[in-house]
């Protein structure tokens, strides 16, 4: 039934238990903290029951995307975004800042990271971040 809903949907991209598919993963650190922007895409039932009860009930799904971090909020949550503020994301090391690699709970596409400069590093597939240091 679902497929009859949404053709144009590869069920195979959400895996097992998976309903949601992260297309895109930015990361942008300032300091020691990081604000990170995510766009997906949901699974048709999952796009039926966001309509039905609303955004809020994806938060700890969210949540398990970053489980490896310590200090996460959530701040929006959208039909295909949300915008996540990560505290504490790096720690601050004489000039430097050092940020040690932490595992995601779920695969995206492209993983970009900016750095404080506007640098831009693109990772594909990634599941981690990887070790880091920036000024």
């Amino acid at each position: 039934m679902a497929a009859k809903i949404s053709p144009g949907e590869d069920s195979e991209q959400f895996g097992e238990g998976n309903y949601i598919h992260i297309d895109t993963m930015v990361i942008e650190f300032n300091r020691t903290d990081a604000n990170v922007q995510i766009k997906y895409h949901l699974s048709p039932f999952a796009q039926v029951y966001m309509f039905m009860f609303g955004s809020k009930h994806l938060e700890p799904k969210i949540k398990d995307i970053f489980f490896d971090f310590e200090n996460i909020e959530v701040r929006r949550i959208g039909r295909s975004s949300a915008l996540i503020h990560v505290n504490d994301i790096s720690r601050h090391d004489d000039e430097y800042y050092l940020h040690d690699s932490r595992e995601l709970g779920i695969q995206p596409d492209i993983l970009t990271l900016v750095y404080p400069d506007r640098t831009r590093q693109n990772i594909e597939y990634a599941r981690a971040t990887p070790d880091i240091f920036y000024v």
